[in-house]
C-alpha cells in the first residue's frame, strides 16, 4: 500500500545541508503559528481583533511560503510538498508555536514573545552572506513590524487594564516564556552557518538580544517579575522522536535567567533536543493533522 493511499506523507528530505534546516525552522515557525492564530477567526474578543488576527495569520503563512520557496530551490521539491508533505517528526518549528491558544492572555503573550524574537532574528538575517536569504527578509520585516506593534499594544492594554486582564496576561507570559526560549535552540549544523555568515549571529547571541528587548518591555509595563520566576524547558510532554516513537520527558532544557548588574542574562546552555530537531509536544499532532489533512487526502491537488 502506498504512502499516498494511507494518507501518510512520502516526502523524504536530506537535511545534511544546514541551510535547509534553517529555512525549515523559519518556515515551520510561521506556518504553525499562522495556523494557531487562524483559530481566533470568529471567536476573538471583538470584531476588530477578529480581523486583525485573521490578517496576521495570513501574513505568517505567506512568510512561510517565502521560506519554503527558498528551500524548494535547494531541494527541487515543490513548496507545497515542503510545507505540507512531511511527517510530524520532520517539522522544525519551536514548541512555542504549536501550543494550544488557551485564553486571550496567553495568545497575546505568545504573539508578543514570538514577534520580538522574530524581529531579532530577521534583523540578523538581513545581513546574511547568502544574498537570497538576506533579500527575502525585506517584505517580511515590514509586515512583522506591524505584528509586533499589535502585540505590544495589547501587552500595554492588558498590563494596564483591570486586575483580571493583568492577571491573565501575566499568567500567559509565565506559561509562554519557557517555550519561547526554545526559539533560540541551536540548529543542527549551526556552527557551519555561522562560520559562513549565512547565519550572521549565533542563536546564543540572538537570545541575549531578545532578552534585552523583552526585559525592557516588561519593566516598562511593570511585569518584570515574570522573569524573576525563572524558566525551564524541561516538562512532562510526550514528544515524537525522529523514528516516530513517543517518549517522555522532553529532552530539551534551556539556560535559566539571572539578573546580573543591570541586565537579565541566560546562564548555562541548551542541552538535549527540541523542536529544531523534530521533537514536539503532544499538541503538535492535532496541528499537523489539520494543516496537512487536505494535502494528504488529495495528493497532487492544485487550487
Amino acid at each position: 500500500m502506498s504512502a499516498a493511499s494511507t494518507g501518510q506523507p512520502d516526502l523524504r528530505l536530506d537535511t545534511a545541508d544546514p541551510r535547509l534546516v534553517l529555512l525549515l525552522a523559519l518556515g515551520d515557525d510561521e506556518l504553525v503559528l499562522g495556523h494557531r492564530h487562524s483559530h481566533w477567526t470568529g471567536v476573538a474578543p471583538h470584531l476588530e481583533e477578529d480581523l486583525a488576527f485573521s490578517s496576521i495569520a495570513q501574513d505568517e503563512i505567506g512568510h512561510a511560503v517565502v521560506w519554503y520557496g527558498l528551500a524548494s530551490e535547494l531541494t527541487g521539491h515543490d513548496p507545497d510538498a515542503l510545507g505540507l508533505g512531511r511527517a510530524p517528526h520532520e517539522y522544525r518549528n519551536a514548541i512555542l508555536v504549536e501550543r494550544e491558544n488557551g485564553d486571550w492572555g496567553y495568545s497575546i503573550a505568545r504573539q508578543y514573545l514570538y514577534d520580538t524574537a522574530d524581529d531579532v532574528r530577521l534583523s540578523a538575517l538581513a545581513d546574511s552572506a547568502w544574498t537570497a536569504l538576506a533579500q527575502a527578509t525585506g517584505a517580511i520585516r515590514r509586515e512583522e513590524r506591524y505584528h509586533l506593534m499589535h502585540a505590544r499594544t495589547w501587552l500595554d492594554r492588558l498590563a494596564h487594564g483591570p486586575v483580571e486582564a493583568r492577571r491573565r496576561v501575566t499568567a500567559g507570559l509565565s506559561a509562554a516564556l519557557r517555550d519561547a526560549l526554545g526559539l533560540f535552540e541551536p540548529l543542527p549544523g549551526e556552527a557551519a552557518l555561522v562560520d559562513e555568515a549565512i547565519l550572521p549571529t549565533s542563536h546564543a547571541d540572538l537570545l541575549q538580544r531578545w532578552l534585552d528587548l523583552v526585559a525592557a518591555d516588561l519593566e516598562r509595563v511593570g511585569l518584570e517579575r515574570v522573569l524573576e520566576e525563572g524558566t525551564s524547558l524541561a516538562d512532562a510532554d510526550f514528544v515524537p522522536t525522529s523514528s516516530g516513537q513517543m517518549e517522555a520527558p522532553a529532552a530539551l532544557s534551556a539556560p535559566h535567567l539571572e539578573r546580573r548588574a543591570d541586565r537579565w542574562e541566560p546562564v548555562g546552555e541548551f542541552s538535549g533536543h527540541g523542536g529544531r530537531w523534530g521533537r514536539h509536544s503532544e499538541a503538535f499532532t492535532a496541528v499537523w493533522e489539520e494543516l496537512t489533512g487536505t494535502y494528504r487526502a488529495h495528493p497532487g491537488a492544485r487550487w
